[in-house]
């Protein structure tokens, strides 16, 4: 066992009172000019955000909120259908598709625009390269490019990477991206797309986000637009309709 005795940073709270980190919430937060997000941010990273990295985060939020019946909001659907008494848990079910093949593939990114950032210049494209490369030899998805719906570009990652660029006080993630996405035109010998979670892991890499903690904030987005499913679903429902028509289109082959 352990001989150091944990602590927390995050919440303490007297008979009268709750601080975040150092913050009074009844006092400070709920009552001043505090938005959500940059309290999270705070909150999460023990530290104030500009009022640009605020400004993006925003954007970061909205952009990966909602994408339709992906397989998030079809898991979140089915099972409110199956438990209409658990919510959390229709919700919780639809958090478990965020993975590396669906809107957690900002992590994906990140840790590719990781070995390339630290070098110098010169080296750089080198790097992009030699992942490319590996890759397509792999017969393997390179995270943050390509869109099964959005051709030739992804209109949420132009307006993020445009916000990057006006915003970002450091664009060496976002640099790094674009000189990724030349190389990949270059090696497929076609324009293929960065897509919103690409663009999400350069910003979040120029605003110090540590690449373990990048999902988190897809699964506080994705979360609302979970909510959004279930409100739908109250109204409209589709889930029973998702479940036959699966249960029709795919036949029994012993």
């Amino acid at each position: 066992m352990s001989q150091h005795k944990p602590t927390t940073s995050l919440c303490r709270y007297t008979d009268t009172a709750i601080f975040y980190r150092d913050q009074n919430l009844v006092e400070e937060l709920m009552p001043g000019d505090s938005d959500f997000v940059s309290v999270m941010m705070r909150h999460v990273l023990g530290r104030e955000i500009s009022r640009s990295e605020a400004r993006i985060m925003h954007a970061i939020l909205i952009a990966i909120m909602e994408h339709g019946l992906t397989p998030s909001a079809i898991a979140t659907r089915s099972v409110y259908m199956s438990a209409p008494e658990n919510l959390q848990g229709a919700v919780a079910a639809g958090l478990m598709a965020v993975g590396s093949q669906f809107v957690g593939t900002i992590e994906n990114n990140a840790r590719l625009l990781a070995q390339i950032v630290p070098l110098e210049a010169d080296k750089q494209a080198d790097k992009a390269r030699e992942i490319v490369r590996d890759h397509r030899a792999r017969k393997a998805h390179i995270p943050g490019f390509g869109h099964h719906l959005h051709k030739p570009d992804d209109p949420r990652a132009q307006m993020l990477l445009r916000m990057g660029e006006e915003e970002s006080q450091a664009r060496r993630h976002l640099d790094a991206l674009k000189l990724l996405s030349t190389v990949v035109d270059e090696e497929y010998g076609r324009h293929i797309t960065i897509n919103a979670t690409g663009a999400t892991a350069a910003l979040l890499g120029d605003m110090g986000v540590p690449v373990d903690l990048m999902r988190g904030f897809a699964v506080v987005s994705r979360a609302a637009g979970l909510v959004a499913h279930i409100a739908e679903e109250q109204e409209k429902p589709s889930g029973r309709y998702i479940w036959e028509v699966v249960d029709k289109a795919i036949p029994f082959e012993d």
